[in-house]
């Protein structure tokens, strides 16, 4: 008899397995997609678009950072900009050269949230994890950027774009710093008003509260 019970068990278990489910993971009310949700007294957190709970460190922070220098009394877009503002503000700190991969995104993320600091790179990753919990799909480009004219060479660079509709548009925190009288919330690269070149894509996915980074072919931008 207990033989069976242990037989019936591990068919069970099996069977989960085999129907792709996540053990790890923790799904809220069915209605609650991609948007943060929660309450002050149970604490508030990420859900993503398959109502699961997304854990990530990273992803945790710019919870975070949403409800402390965002409205909740404001539209989706408000709440955005008030972000964006407020993650201008953190002081520019030079890093280094070397162009971030799609495995060391989270980290540039990580952090500019922790530190409060860091170089274009990552005010971008911090953007697009901002972007993320507000509902917004979004990515990072790095390529070559100067506001020196048309003959300047291009200093190493990199931005967050965020997609409103069907198109991407950028929010450029590390330029608007540098160039307060410009916007580079939300443009478009035809109206971004410096020279750019970009040579890589990272796009982020949100799936069974897992975070993956990988690099867009350019042919799909």
């Amino acid at each position: 008899m207990l033989m069976k019970k242990k037989i019936l068990i591990w068919v069970c278990l099996l069977a989960v397995l085999l129907a792709g489910a996540d053990m790890g993971t923790v799904q809220v009310n069915a209605a609650v997609r991609n948007r943060i949700t929660g309450t002050k007294r149970k604490g508030y957190v990420y859900v993503d678009r398959t109502g699961t709970v997304v854990k990530a460190g990273e992803i945790r922070q710019a919870v975070d950072f949403v409800l402390k220098n965002s409205s909740r009394k404001n539209k989706t877009r408000q709440r955005l900009r008030q972000c964006y503002e407020a993650l201008v503000k953190f002081s520019y700190f030079h890093m280094g050269t070397e162009v971030p991969t799609a495995r060391n995104i989270k980290s540039c993320a990580r952090y500019m949230f922790t530190r409060k600091r860091g170089s274009c790179y990552y005010y971008a990753a911090a953007m697009a994890y901002i972007a993320r919990v507000l509902g917004y799909d979004s990515r990072v480009a790095v390529g070559g950027v100067t506001a020196r004219g048309p003959y300047a060479q291009l200093s190493p660079h990199g931005w967050c774009e965020v997609r409103i509709g069907s198109r991407w548009l950028i929010c450029d925190c590390s330029m608007q710093r540098a160039h307060s009288d410009q916007n580079l919330f939300l443009v478009s690269e035809i109206r971004y008003p410096f020279r750019m070149r970009r040579d890589k894509t990272y796009v982020m996915t949100v799936k069974k509260g897992r975070i993956i980074w990988k690099q867009l072919l350019q042919a799909s931008r």
